[in-house]
């Protein structure tokens, strides 16, 4: 699904999405294939095919799949194959359109096969009545992996890979580990873009149902509005007087924010290692609901750390370094959970959060160090299979 919006047009069209979900033929896994694939102005020979499952009977249980990949037609077996899990409030959708300033779309653009989630949130219309997130209470983190292990399931019947490349940002490299402590046969590899396992114990589920992305000062509304006059207008008036134009207005709002230490720990275009307005049309895209349960339990029981550490799945980590003093060395100590000698680990000083995802270094820093250490460990373990099989076929033989 495209961006939310809740006006009357805009819910036509939601109603005409849920028509098509409805009427597109339905694959073995549950997923159903929305429209035809789109392509990306900036990214030439990109194209994203869109795929929605049913995964219960209220509205809100659904997930998403974007499927990005090079060329006139999705690949049959692709060489290099990964799912990329967004953070909190997150989704697959693709903003910005420059390969440059999105890591699914520079791993398409160079020949990658990419496929983005959406979680159940994603299908949560922003103007929804809190009361009426009561179901939130049970979307725990298990239940969202769960969604992962219907995805992954569907994308290795779709590619013919037995294992998949597994990436994810923020919250969405927790939902790798936990997925890989649960299924380590399905993950080739591991791509941790400055999140990581949590080391708190599980607390009481709090009496919310959710939690909103707009807060009592910035709430919902001003946020939308101060992020569509960045991206149509960022030289022209704040809504906050205070400021000169809405481009400083939201610097100032990312820079020091208190939920991420308020030093550019969310971003930091104030240090040039961000643009607001790549910031900006990445924002536009967050869903305002997240289920407040998964603040506070931690799915990391110890049978579930020790399965991880006897995966040896590699891993290649990178870190802000603006959000706590501990916070690279958390990103760290979950690199090397998995009990791999495979391990990289790059931690950035006076990077905010986004700016791993989407900064005005992250091609250099980022993306290119993932290209050359997917395609490395590919050809090793293309390497690793053919002489598997040469062994078979040798011992099979002998007989």
């Amino acid at each position: 699904m495209r961006r939310k919006d809740t006006s009357p047009v805009g819910r036509l069209i939601a109603l005409a999405l849920v028509a098509a979900l409805w009427a597109a033929p339905v694959r073995a896994s549950g997923f159903s294939e929305l429209g035809k694939p789109r392509d990306f102005a900036r990214a030439p020979g990109v194209h994203d095919a869109d795929f929605v499952a049913i995964r219960g009977p209220s509205p809100f249980d659904r997930i998403g799949l974007h499927h990005l990949y090079l060329g006139a037609a999705a690949p049959h077996h692709p060489e290099i194959t990964v799912l990329y899990l967004p953070g909190t409030n997150m989704n697959g959708e693709i903003a910005p359109d420059e390969s440059r300033y999105s890591f699914p779309l520079y791993l398409a653009a160079h020949g990658i096969d990419v496929w983005t989630m959406d979680y159940r949130t994603h299908f949560i219309a922003p103007d929804t009545p809190m009361a009426a997130l009561s179901e939130l209470r049970g979307w725990t983190c298990e239940l969202f992996v769960s969604d992962i292990a219907a995805a992954s399931d569907f994308i290795r019947r779709e590619t013919g890979h037995r294992k998949l490349f597994l990436a994810g940002f923020s919250r969405g490299v927790e939902f790798g580990y936990l997925f890989a402590a649960m299924y380590p046969e399905r993950v080739e590899g591991l791509i941790a873009l400055d999140g990581f396992i949590p080391r708190r114990p599980s607390r009481p589920a709090p009496h919310r149902y959710a939690d909103d992305l707009g807060g009592r000062h910035l709430t919902w509304e001003k946020r939308e509005a101060l992020i569509e006059r960045v991206i149509h207008n960022p030289d022209g008036p704040a809504p906050i007087a205070k400021f000169k134009t809405a481009r400083e207005n939201l610097e100032h709002v990312l820079y020091y924010s208190a939920g991420f230490g308020g030093h550019g720990g969310l971003a930091n275009p104030m240090g040039g290692f961000s643009k607001v307005g790549v910031l900006a049309r990445v924002l536009a895209t967050y869903d305002r609901y997240w289920p407040a349960v998964q603040d506070t339990e931690n799915p990391f029981a110890p049978a579930r750390l020790s399965r991880l550490g006897a995966s040896h799945i590699p891993v290649i980590a990178f870190s802000s370094s603006n959000i706590a003093p501990g916070w690279p060395a958390m990103v760290a100590e979950s690199a090397h959970s998995t009990g791999s000698r495979d391990v990289t680990v790059t931690n950035f000083p006076g990077w905010g959060h986004l700016d791993v995802l989407c900064g005005t270094e992250a091609e250099a820093k980022v993306y290119a160090p993932v290209l050359g250490w997917l395609r490395r460990h590919r050809k090793a373990a293309a390497t690793s299979d053919a002489a598997a099989k040469n062994r078979a076929v040798r011992a099979g033989g002998s007989g």
